[in-house]
């Protein structure tokens, strides 16, 4: 991917202006609010907080095109609509480590007082972190600590095992029972199972304990019984 120093806002990999998208100003880097309750109670100093994950973030840009081929700008606009309203990812140009996961999209009041020019608003709403687009599989065959230098992630395992073993992540444990080759236990999605030769089989009964989470800062992996190795995927996520 090349920049020609304008190009600020990427919609699944493509800036927009290979879309004949523009976008005027640098937008400004939209950050999660955290689900804060604060409860008062009576007799007691101050409030009783509960804190909560965070929640999505609303996001809009404002885009322009300018057709002068003849054509004018309502042919291409339609043709760009379905890009941008079926758009999972937006990355900003000045920082491509990361990406933001789109949850929904909708494309606002347009603009067009000449046949050649219009301004149109787009507003995402978007996942509340920025993931790591590098993101390899580590591979783990004995106790090993893993740095998270992120927010808590949520991570894909798949451990190899014959019989019944146990995963451990700091006082977190995890229970694989009576699985012959592979598991996949997948955080985000909440889900255990095997994809072989195409097929997903589900395996939640063979896993006993919480979907695990690599904490902000050290995190110490290690494995019993049965298992032989883990393939880690760790997710890596930022507020």
């Amino acid at each position: 991917m090349t920049f020609r120093g304008k190009e600020l806002v990427i919609i699944d990999g493509v800036v927009t202006d290979d879309f004949g998208v523009y976008v005027k100003d640098r937008p400004e880097v939209p950050t999660a609010e955290r689900d804060i309750q604060r409860i008062d109670i009576r007799g007691r100093n101050g409030s009783l907080t509960k804190v909560y994950g965070y929640k999505d973030v609303e996001y809009t840009i404002t885009m322009h095109m300018y057709e002068d081929d003849g054509g004018g700008f309502m042919k291409p606009f339609r043709l760009i609509k379905p890009k941008i309203l079926n758009a999972k990812t937006l990355q900003f140009a000045d920082d491509l480590s990361v990406y933001r996961k789109i949850k929904s999209v909708s494309i606002l009041d347009t603009y067009n007082p000449t046949k050649e020019f219009g301004r149109f608003a787009v507003n995402f709403v978007l996942d509340p972190f920025m993931y790591e687009v590098d993101n390899p599989t580590e591979i783990i065959t004995s106790r090993t600590t893993i740095n998270n230098p992120g927010y808590e992630a949520e991570p894909v395992m798949t451990a190899h095992c014959n019989g019944t073993g146990n995963i451990y992540i700091n006082d977190q444990e995890i229970t694989i029972q009576n699985i012959n080759g592979t598991i996949t236990i997948d955080s985000e999605m909440q889900n255990a199972y095997r994809v072989s030769g195409g097929y997903v089989t589900n395996l939640n009964n063979h896993m006993i304990g919480k979907f695990p989470v690599l904490e902000h800062g050290q995190n110490t992996i290690s494995f019993d019984g049965d298992i032989t190795k883990i393939e880690l995927i760790k997710n890596w996520r930022w507020v």
